[in-house]
């Protein structure tokens, strides 16, 4: 149960293993009847909340036991403190029911980064001197004239890789409305993927405000 996006523990029961002389054990269930609330408050927000039982009030629900007639009561006790609302959270991060928050690692992202973006200049640097000099050798004749008629037989022969396809590359794909859909709806979708994770590292959605991450997948698209 939650209170102000704040989490409410407690426990509705409890069981109890009678060994008898002889025999298999036997349980018995019980439900707390009564409950009490210690809330603490600062001013007009409430700071943290505490769920207490009575095990003087308590229900048989055991099997083959006469269910009776129970009334549920709780009482609530206020109680204010001096905690602040932005400091409300850090009792709950030390139980492992809660998600864990990690902790950001920037170095090693940052250095993951810079990795990519060398190993994408080296291998733009190689690409860029390959094609340069197939530029070059269809671009020319064999006597080093410029050349801008079709490759002679020679270098036709020595097609190979990506010349196979060099005239296909500004073909028009068939479908291309259901093309140019597919292409905006993924870089649409990528484009969100990356802002909410850029919103994410750097703090904006709240870890414990459920449902809030799916909230924006949904009406960002729509801004």
């Amino acid at each position: 149960m939650y209170y102000d996006n704040l989490p409410v523990w407690g426990f509705v029961g409890k069981v109890e293993k009678i060994i008898p002389n002889s025999g298999e054990p036997q349980y018995r269930y019980y439900v707390f009847t009564h409950m009490s609330f210690d809330i603490k408050y600062n001013g007009d927000r409430v700071i943290e909340i505490n769920v207490l039982t009575d095990p003087a009030h308590v229900a048989d629900v055991s099997e083959g036991a006469e269910l009776p007639t129970v009334a549920f009561t709780y009482s609530v006790k206020w109680v204010p403190t001096t905690i602040p609302y932005e400091d409300r959270l850090q009792r709950y991060e030390r139980f492992p029911l809660n998600p864990v928050h990690l902790e950001i690692h920037w170095f090693s992202i940052i250095n993951s980064c810079v990795t990519v973006l060398l190993l994408t200049g080296f291998l733009a640097t190689i690409l860029l001197r390959v094609l340069k000099a197939d530029f070059v050798k269809f671009s020319r004749g064999e006597d080093g004239a410029p050349n801008h008629s079709s490759p002679s037989l020679e270098f036709e022969e020595e097609e190979s890789g990506w010349k196979y396809v060099h005239g296909d590359v500004f073909r028009f794909p068939p479908g291309k409305a259901i093309f140019a859909a597919f292409v905006g709806t993924g870089t649409q979708v990528l484009t969100l993927s990356f802002f909410i994770f850029g919103l994410s590292l750097i703090g904006v959605f709240y870890p414990y405000n459920r449902g809030a991450l799916f909230t924006a997948m949904i009406v960002l698209p729509y801004c």
